[in-house]
């Protein structure tokens, strides 16, 4: 059983997790992803480091 799936913004795992649906009776979709936190404190990170290039 598929209790979450954990990745990170791009749209391909989107995607999958869409797929997922279809191939996992007990996975929810977007529900049961977790969207990884580290991978989004260093997209804005970035973000603000490009203010000072």
């Amino acid at each position: 059983r598929v209790v979450s799936i954990t990745c990170n913004n791009a749209t391909s795992n989107d995607s999958m997790v869409a797929e997922l649906v279809f191939d996992l009776p007990s996975f929810e979709g977007e529900q049961d992803q977790t969207r990884c936190f580290t991978h989004i404190i260093n997209l804005v990170a970035k973000s603000l480091l490009k203010m000072f290039d």
